[in-house]
């Protein structure tokens, strides 16, 4: 289990966003090091399922131990069509977070989350991202979705719709979307209009913010706003944390299991891009 040692540094410097850790440039070295402190979908091929699962649906009865800064978070990433850098995004975002000790704040994870159609290759990759990842680092895998099978996407967006409507002024939740905006939209429009002004909006880049509505008649990020949700988009990362050299990350080798197991994600990859963890590292 990642937790406390020594920093880590992408040998790289870089200026982002938004919630777990605190951020040191030295000697053009970034180190992280953590402080405490169902609707239809315009396009898709095929409706989710309405068969139960034994999934959460949302927060029990009994409630969850009170949770430390920064709350509540929620993530949506895609990894199964088009660009692969999700593959390392999401291994370096939850390593970030497993490091923090945030495990607990995970309280939803929705991959695959590009709808509409599926690669079968990249979408493997994800899974052995997310899935390894979440194991390895001690994440609740019950919070878990692959929004590629349609029975886990009903799931993820019932659950996701149930964490939006526990928010209130003293319950925030971060909702953290590093692909299309669709899966996001199907839970807010679920969830009821007062809980969605306690909801922090995250993402980055154009292309994660419109691709549904431009490719396949969904939503984009301006429909979440419309909705209600804190606008919390972020410069695009890919200028900070995009393509790079592979020995960059060479460190990572150096360290123990959990960072061995990162690297092994990023080297998948090949060109260093975990842009898409940008939101985690500050």
């Amino acid at each position: 289990m990642a937790g406390g040692g020594r920093p880590w540094s992408t040998g790289r410097a870089v200026a982002v966003a938004v919630v777990v850790t605190a951020v040191v440039v030295a000697g053009g070295v970034l180190m992280f090091r953590f402080v405490t402190a169902p609707t239809t979908v315009p396009g898709q091929a095929q409706s989710p399922s309405a068969t139960a699962t034994s999934r959460p649906a949302g927060p029990t009865e009994e409630g969850r131990p009170e949770l430390g800064p920064p709350g509540r978070i929620a993530l949506s990433s895609d990894g199964n069509q088009h660009d692969p850098d999700d593959w390392a995004g999401a291994a370096t975002e939850l390593a970030i977070l497993a490091h923090a000790g945030l495990q607990p704040n995970v309280v939803h994870y929705t991959y695959d989350d590009h709808i509409w159609d599926t690669d079968e290759s990249m979408r493997a990759n994800m899974r052995d991202t997310v899935l390894g990842g979440g194991e390895q680092l001690g994440f609740d895998m019950s919070r878990f979705y692959d929004a590629a099978v349609p029975s886990e996407l009903d799931a993820g967006v019932r659950n996701l719709t149930a964490e939006i409507d526990a928010s209130t002024a003293d319950d925030q939740l971060w909702l953290v979307m590093a692909g299309p905006m669709e899966v996001a939209w199907m839970a807010l429009d679920a969830a009821e209009p007062e809980a969605r002004q306690h909801v922090k909006c995250v993402t980055h880049g154009d292309w994660n913010m419109e691709h549904g509505r431009d490719d396949h008649g969904g939503h984009d990020f301006d429909d979440l706003i419309e909705m209600g949700c804190q606008d919390r988009h972020l410069e695009d990362q890919n200028s900070n944390l995009g393509e790079t050299d592979m020995s960059d990350w060479d460190y990572l080798l150096d360290g123990d299991d959990d960072q061995h197991w990162l690297h092994s994600r990023i080297e998948l990859l090949g060109n260093g891009d975990v842009s898409d963890a940008g939101w985690s590292t500050t």
